[in-house]
């Protein structure tokens, strides 16, 4: 299963459970439906054109409530997906265009040896209470030791008995696919996302949510 299908895999089955579990968000869910429906939209976002799709991609993700994400890395011959904190200074930043998403893990994890291993992963940012999931991919990269100190935050002793095995990482996004149900969706019989892809320097729209 590629690492895009995984994160796909891991927003819809988080979408059921919550669905089912939770009456705020099937109120919220469908809200944004009829909204939709109705052309109560906030704003039209263009579809043509990269930029407006990812400055909407980045919106999303950093208003997506509890700071958490899921990360999916290579493991043997699948793919294994855990959560991630993504608590400021942590999580996704964007300058010239360029767009990375910050994380840290223990050393000592399994989620450390894979990236090493293979630093091919996607990182999903998913929002219940609006339905929204962004997936980025690329490849992942450990900061240097004095550029990981400054990402080093006092709270973060709760997660680490010893400070030694942290490790701050950078995701490098080449690809972005994001879906907002009544806002920014997909109407294709595949499903396919709307989708961005990092080439010569600049954003290109791979899908636009259309056949």
């Amino acid at each position: 299963m590629s690492l895009a299908r995984s994160a796909a895999v891991a927003a819809t089955s988080g979408a059921l459970g919550l669905a089912i579990g939770s009456e705020k968000v099937q109120l919220m869910g469908g809200l944004a439906k009829v909204k939709a429906w109705l052309g109560f939209q906030a704003a039209a976002v263009d579809l043509t054109q990269p930029d407006a799709v990812l400055g909407e991609a980045l919106s999303f993700a950093k208003a997506t409530p509890q700071d958490c994400g899921v990360l999916s890395t290579r493991q043997g011959g699948g793919v294994a997906s855990r959560m991630v904190q993504l608590k400021e200074p942590f999580g996704v930043q964007e300058e010239n265009g360029d767009v990375r998403v910050n994380f840290f893990t223990s050393s000592a994890s399994r989620k450390f040896k894979e990236l090493l291993a293979d630093p091919n992963c996607a990182l999903l940012y998913w929002n219940p209470e609006t339905l929204t999931y962004v997936t980025f991919q690329g490849r992942a990269e450990p900061k240097p030791p004095a550029e990981a100190k400054s990402f080093w935050r006092e709270w973060m002793r709760i997660l680490y008995k010893d400070p030694g095995l942290y490790t701050a990482w950078h995701l490098h996004v080449q690809r972005i696919q994001v879906v907002s149900i009544g806002r920014l969706e997909s109407y294709r019989h595949d499903w396919r996302p709307v989708e961005l892809e990092r080439s010569q320097g600049s954003w290109k729209i791979l899908c636009d949510g259309t056949e």
